[in-house]
């Protein structure tokens, strides 16, 4: 029998990506439901399907293009949403008969479902649009009479400060996002909550916190708890730590009575009820306007009070997708730990027991959790993004011991025919005394280790992120053009403990980020590096990073700028969300007293002058994050300055270049040809 010889890795190879996300194992553990999301050549687009697998039998079941697969709660049926005309459909799988039922027809997209406990009731979030608001349409004068089908768009009105938000393709749709209860029986669609209040939808996504958006039934089936900011606006300067002040509440089911819980200082998010009914978990932080603050798990009883912590034993950042253990003992949470993604089990009393650390996420990114979901049966099995060095994740199933189970999908298979680069973990010594930082090396499989390779210095964004060992389809392809890619995690990565991203605060970038020569001085001195071809490049806050290390240093041969923010005093008005940046990431807005030298200090643009390594900026034309005038103003800096430096600008697309695949073939062919210039 022959065997097929694995060919290398191509640029078209996205095309082929077929990446697993939000799992979700069946109350009795028979049935997984996934989706499945891959880039479609003929729309240029992601699109994503739901697939549910039984486990009794290994049959799949494809469901099509849908989102949000729920389980009822005894398990013999799926809720998913799905597209249907202009508006959306809530739909119902039955598990015995394979066919599917539409529950409801709604002209808004439904978020956040969540059955009762006795499956009578379906909740979930949804937009409740505004009364008009412009005063032109409201009072429309006399001339509007003249307008045809040839005239221009009319001015777009606005009064909110949020009007853009990344991922978003247009100004943000206004209206709040409330409560709703789906009658299963009847039919009937009744609004539980009210108000100027969000209590889901795009604008409670904010940086690493949910201030929104999970629902979480009482174990009766009267009350709902959720997480959220019920602060009603008010006159006067903008309040930053209100803003993100979510705070637990209770909604009657009945009445739509609303009951503040918690009183905690800071936000209070994701908040769970335990299946016994006794306790609310949360995730959340003391608020003291940090750049960063490590989530920390709470604990609180179900009826109110004071919220007890249960920190990591060495002050980890764990995600906002706690879920309680069946027999309420304690829950499981996500954390990244030294590039891993980790499944860990957290009594109340505080012991912390890591699962496993072979947690997927990355998208093929190569980013630890970068999607956070897993789900837990009545039993303890888990369902999980299983991630590896080698192919895209799977979906595989875990006991709530941590004993593995089984790999139940197969979509990285069309991987076992590319010649896949082996990555090697590595850690170097910095100028800082006692600091080493963690990098992943990933280098052509077929060349001698002796052999100098061009180097690819591969920075991440965040910057409170990490990279890990995981699947990276980008450092892949590069490997296979021949360039070794090197991956490190600079101070502030997420999975090091609090003291490493509390460098950064209101300082980045900085003198210290300069330690990522000494990283590549460590890489060349193990040898297989050739010292005269060493590339930069850096997406989003790794585009920050790689502007100011040019603007220090002339070791590398090029270098590609990508979506970054050059100047903080510029970006602090534009970027999508005023609201946190100037309050946050930076002490405060740039028109308070010092702000102009501190944000100056601290921008690639101040530097500019001295840099003379040729240089690509890159970057989408519907960017919110870091707006595109961010990498106009810089190219425009370095041409005026002499360096030889070019801008691509990608038409119809945002931060990361998420919404067309060809775009990411695109910046890698002008990088692959910027690099060998």
């Amino acid at each position: 029998m022959s065997h097929q010889h694995p060919v290398a890795i191509e640029s078209q190879d996205h095309f082929s990506l077929k990446l697993p996300g939000d799992p979700q194992i069946s109350p009795d553990g028979r049935h997984v439901a996934y989706l499945r999301t891959y880039a479609d050549v003929q729309t240029d687009s992601w699109l994503t399907e739901l697939c549910v697998i039984d486990r009794s039998t290994d049959t799949r079941f494809e469901l099509g293009e849908a989102s949000q697969p729920r389980w009822m709660p005894d398990g013999a049926s799926l809720t998913y949403v799905r597209a249907s005309g202009s508006g959306f459909d809530i739909a119902l799988w039955d598990c015995e008969s394979a066919a599917s039922q539409v529950l409801i027809s709604l002209d808004e997209a439904p978020s956040s479902l969540s059955w009762s406990p006795a499956g009578d009731q379906l909740a979930f979030v949804m937009r409740v649009p505004p009364e008009e608001s412009d005063p032109l349409v409201i009072n429309k004068p006399a001339w509007q009479k003249l307008r045809t089908e040839q005239w221009c768009a009319p001015g777009i009105y606005s009064d909110k400060l949020i009007r853009r938000l990344e991922g978003e393709y247009g100004d943000m749709k206004q209206g709040y996002y409330h409560i709703f209860l789906l009658n299963r029986a009847n039919g009937q669609l009744k609004q539980l909550s009210n108000g100027p209040y969000n209590h889901g939808g795009p604008v409670t996504a904010l940086v690493k916190m949910s201030l929104a958006g999970r629902l979480s039934w009482a174990p009766d089936g009267h009350h709902i708890v959720m997480s959220m900011v019920r602060n009603s606006s008010s006159a006067g300067p903008f309040d930053p730590v209100a803003n993100i002040a979510a705070a637990v509440f209770e909604f009657t089911v009945a009445s739509g009575a609303v009951r503040q819980l918690s009183n905690f200082p800071g936000p209070a998010c994701d908040a769970t009820i335990s299946p016994d009914g006794r306790w609310i978990a949360f995730v959340g932080f003391q608020n003291q306007r940090k750049s960063f603050h490590t989530n920390v798990l709470h604990i609180m009883p179900r009826d109110g009070g004071e919220a007890r912590a249960i920190a990591h034993p060495e002050r980890m950042e764990i995600h906002q997708v706690a879920q309680w253990l069946p027999d309420s003992s304690g829950l499981i949470v996500l954390q990244p730990h030294e590039g891993d993604g980790c499944l860990v089990k957290v009594s109340l009393d505080g012991q912390w027991t890591t699962l496993t650390r072979d947690v997927g996420g990355g998208a093929a990114t190569g980013y630890v959790i970068y999607q956070r979901a897993y789900s837990m049966a009545r039993d303890g099995q888990i369902a999980y993004l299983r991630g590896s060095t080698s192919h895209t994740d799977e979906v595989a199933s875990l006991t709530a011991d941590g004993k593995p189970g089984h790999i139940l999908t197969q979509e990285s298979a069309w991987l076992s025919q590319r010649a896949i680069a082996p990555i090697e973990t590595i850690w170097s010594p910095t100028r800082k005394p006692g600091t080493r930082w963690q990098s992943w090396l990933v280098r052509p499989a077929d060349r001698p280790a002796d052999e100098l390779l061009p180097l690819i210095v591969w920075l991440h964004g965040g910057p409170y992120l990490a990279w890990g060992p995981q699947f990276c389809i980008l450092a892949q392809i590069w490997a296979a053009r021949g360039y070794a890619v090197l991956m490190p995690n600079p101070r502030g990565s997420l999975g090091y403990g609090q003291a490493c991203t509390e460098e950064l605060h209101h300082d980045f970038p900085g003198v210290d980020d300069l330690q990522v020569l000494d990283v590549i001085d460590d890489i060349v001195a193990r040898g297989g590096i050739d010292p005269k071809r060493i590339h930069l490049a850096g997406e989003s806050a790794g585009g920050v990073m790689t502007s100011w290390l040019i603007g220090h240093s002339d070791r590398f041969a090029t270098a590609a700028v990508i979506y970054g923010v050059m100047d903080w005093t510029s970006s602090a008005l534009t970027v999508d969300r005023p609201d946190y940046y100037n309050f946050y990431t930076q002490p405060n807005p740039p028109w308070e007293p010092g702000m102009n030298e501190h944000n100056w200090r601290r921008s690639p643009l101040s530097v500019v002058n001295r840099v003379r390594t040729p240089t690509i900026v890159i970057c989408g034309e519907r960017d919110w994050r870091t707006p595109i005038s961010q990498s106009e103003m810089y190219f425009t800096a370095l041409k005026l300055c002499g360096v030889d430096a070019a801008l691509v600008r990608y038409p119809d697309n945002n931060h990361s270049l998420e919404w067309h695949p060809s775009h990411w073939l695109d910046l890698i062919e002008h990088l692959d040809i910027w690099f060998k210039r």
